[in-house]
């Protein structure tokens, strides 16, 4: 799993400041306005040299950057094909250099990572190197404003998402951050580290909005934070939720009226089981559940599931509320439920190859492999989990010392992946281990190429690349 924390550990030493027009240093300030009114006249090399003569006597100027970014899409513009080719391949060899600088002077990096952007302002790897530079620079406005041009160009990866999210916590904007944390969370429902990712992030949302941060800080008086500021926030959100409340309680006593009238209103049944469980009233969810089914004369896999999602929400109240033996004892319940009830869905709805799947990813975690590569197995047929089944398989293998069996998984998946996106470098990773402990040194460290080039910072594959080559040496 790659492991990701939302909020950057910064080397002392690299700290700096941004600076707006009206701090930096008169001669960057006169660079700067001098590039503006070139910019205007659509003068745009001697706008760029301007601007990056300002931010190289103040390179956290925030507005110089801003400036410059435009005149370089404005640059771009005028391109010709074969110029963007070239940019291309320029951008490339200044990478490397842009990497090596990122470890030991962050500033340099910054700069190398201009010159690729010079050349192509929507370059990822740029942004992207743009936007770690200044992360450790402390440069956090730059940062975001660099994660932001990223997201646009690849807004459904993984990693990129999770480095947005840092900066947008670092400018203060957590609300925005959890937001998009949320989300990813969502479509990553099975990565462990990114919903403990969301769940810190909203806990410290919480804590920020009610004044809880000033408090650890020491800051401000718990007391005074409660009296003049949560207690507004508290009083809203329990406002909120009195009104989400009664108005399920009026509409249960609604359709619950309706349905003494119209017994068979399978309509009105799923939606009183739905409001049940908005109030979480479990086991009456449960009962109107069962009253669907049972007035629908045939089971309902969707209707099936939510009994299940129900009874597992129903563990989850009794583990919050329980002390710490008991809510112990209460998880390995819950587990045990969980897998039992979602073998029996499987079995029962067996054209459904997501339920086998999801079987399959509980029996792993319980290390039960036997049986989650049986379900694995199944779970390949369906295209909407097959490269995820196969992943799993060959960790299966893997774990039971079959590794020239999980190679073979891991390369068939990889071959079936197109996308250079987290899911593959996920595969490269895993196959990269599993020839590493066959002996196969030099086929292994060709995976862990294949990350480096994408993405330095994955996992330890820059420690395994850069001490390969050491050996060499």
């Amino acid at each position: 799993m790659h492991q990701n924390v939302i909020v950057l550990m910064i080397t002392p030493e690299y700290l700096m400041e941004e600076k707006t027009q009206k701090e930096v240093h008169p001669q960057a300030k006169e660079y700067f306005e001098k590039g503006i009114a070139a910019l205007r006249k659509d003068n745009l090399d001697y706008a760029s040299k301007l601007f990056e003569q300002s931010l190289k006597k103040e390179p956290g100027f925030f507005e110089c950057r801003e400036a410059l970014r435009l005149n370089q899409f404005k640059r771009a513009e005028k391109k010709s094909s074969f110029s963007k080719i070239f940019s291309k391949t320029t951008s490339s060899s200044l990478l490397p250099k842009g990497q090596l600088a990122l470890r030991n002077n962050p500033v340099e990096a910054i700069e190398v990572a201009e010159q690729i952007l010079n050349e192509d302002p929507y370059s990822v790897m740029g942004n992207k190197l743009l936007g770690e530079a200044a992360t450790l620079a402390g440069f956090n406005k730059t940062a975001l404003f660099a994660w932001e041009w990223v997201m646009k160009q690849q807004p459904d990866d993984k990693n990129n998402t999770i480095k947005y999210c840092d900066a947008l916590v670092n400018v203060g904007e957590l609300s925005k951050a959890d937001e998009c944390c949320s989300e990813l969370a969502k479509r990553h429902p099975e990565d462990l580290a990114v919903l403990q990712l969301s769940k810190n992030l909203s806990a410290r949302l919480t804590m920020s909005e009610g004044g809880y941060d000033k408090v650890v800080e020491g800051e401000a008086d718990y007391r005074a934070v409660l009296k003049n500021e949560s207690e507004a926030v508290l009083l809203e959100q329990e406002n909120r939720r009195s009104e989400q409340e009664s108005t399920a309680e009026s509409l249960i006593k609604e359709y619950e009226k309706r349905l003494e009238s119209d017994v068979n209103n399978l309509k009105i049944i799923r939606s009183l089981a739905e409001l049940y469980s908005r109030k979480k009233d479990f086991n009456r969810s449960v009962e109107y559940y069962k009253l669907f089914n049972k007035t629908n004369l045939r089971s309902d896999a969707g209707v099936d599931r939510a009994i299940v999602k129900a009874r597992l929400a129903n563990f989850d109240k009794q583990i919050e509320s329980a002390e710490s033996l008991e809510a112990e004892q209460l998880c390995k319940e819950r587990d045990q439920f969980e897998i039992k009830q979602i073998q029996q869905l499987s079995d029962s709805y067996p054209s459904d190859l997501s339920l086998r799947f999801e079987l399959g990813v509980l029996q792993f975690k319980a290390n039960d492999i036997q049986s989650a590569i049986k379900s694995f197995q199944r779970s390949q047929s369906s295209p909407h989990s097959e490269i995820a089944s196969l992943t799993y398989l060959g960790q299966c293998f893997s774990k039971r010392g079959m590794n020239d069996m999980a190679s073979r998984t891991l390369q068939n998946a990889l071959d079936k992946k197109e996308v250079m996106d987290d899911e593959k470098m996920d595969l490269y990773y895993q196959l990269g281990c599993v020839l590493e402990k066959t002996g196969k040194i030099e086929e292994s460290i060709e995976q862990f190429k294949q990350i480096y080039e994408r993405d330095i910072d994955y996992r330890d594959v820059s420690d395994r690349v850069d001490s390969y080559y050491m050996n060499l040496e």
